[in-house]
């Protein structure tokens, strides 16, 4: 996927914020969505501010990877993309 950084960071945020969700963790991660659900519960118990920070940081390259591309593929910096169905 090829986007711009700064771009790619708003995205992520505003998704982590406004549309992160059990049903989007599944979306994401599948039949793994239960454990990345638990860890997400864990670390916004410690707080809501910074959680998609903490959580983003427990995870491998390997899940990042598909957590950034959602958020990328919902969000364009700070506003949700025009979808068509």
């Amino acid at each position: 996927m090829n986007f711009q950084a700064e771009s790619a960071v708003s995205s992520f945020f505003y998704y982590m914020w406004n549309a992160w969700s059990q049903e989007e963790c599944r979306i994401v991660y599948g039949n793994m969505s239960r454990h990345f659900w638990e860890k997400w519960c864990l670390l916004s118990d410690k707080g809501v501010f910074g959680a998609a920070e903490r959580f983003y940081a427990e995870l491998s390259d390997t899940y990042r990877e598909p957590l950034v591309e959602r958020a990328v593929s919902l969000y364009d910096g700070k506003s949700l993309r025009n979808m068509r169905t």
